[in-house]
């Protein structure tokens, strides 16, 4: 039985995967590429193939992790029936996301740090989950458009995922948002 060997796109996803655990445990700040490559199993020669530094690293992280809320994000518009449900179903990947991610000092961090470094895109206008809250069936256009309703939405969840309290305080504050919302939409609420 013969080994395959490892693909630069494989080698690269272990290290990315790795660094969502370093960079949730330690921070950006705190984080090393020695701390990076020891989780991925790799040497740090074998990083630095891979990556330049610690900030493309992190743009793997971003990239990596927008890659999967916006698949979780289609797939769950497509799971529910009401407006508020499906509303709940795409921030709820965003808040749990950034739960699982790190602890509520180090997601501050990690994406001031991702913001500033030009990372991400400090406006809620871009992203996958922006595309498909504008595309949720009910949030019609008025005053404000569909892709105003899905930025102030993303805003408003990512806001409500900074606070230190439970997550199961920060889902029920996120099912609150969302049965404003519909109701301003003139949908009802999910209660």
């Amino acid at each position: 039985m013969s080994e395959h060997p490892v693909t630069t796109s494989s080698r690269r996803e272990q290290i990315v995967g790795a660094a969502v655990a370093v960079f949730s445990r330690y921070g950006y700040r705190r984080t090393s590429m020695e701390l990076l490559a020891d989780a991925a199993g790799v040497s740090r020669p074998a990083l630095y193939q891979h990556f330049r530094n610690k900030k493309d690293v992190l743009r793997g992280v971003a990239q990596l992790i927008d890659a999967q809320m916006g698949a979780a994000a289609r797939a769950a518009v497509g799971g529910t029936d009401s407006l508020a449900d499906r509303l709940y179903s795409v921030l709820s990947i965003k808040l749990e996301t950034g739960i699982g991610v790190a602890d509520a000092g180090h997601r501050q961090e990690l994406i001031a740090e991702a913001t500033a470094l030009g990372i991400t895109s400090a406006s809620p206008l871009e992203g996958p989950l922006a595309d498909v809250l504008a595309d949720v069936p009910g949030v019609k256009e008025g005053a404000v458009t569909a892709r105003e309703i899905a930025a102030l939405l993303l805003d408003s969840t990512v806001g409500i995922g900074q606070s230190d309290d439970p997550p199961d305080v920060l889902r029920a504050r996120l099912r609150q948002l969302v049965d404003l919302t519909t109701r301003a939409l003139g949908q009802g609420s999910s209660s």
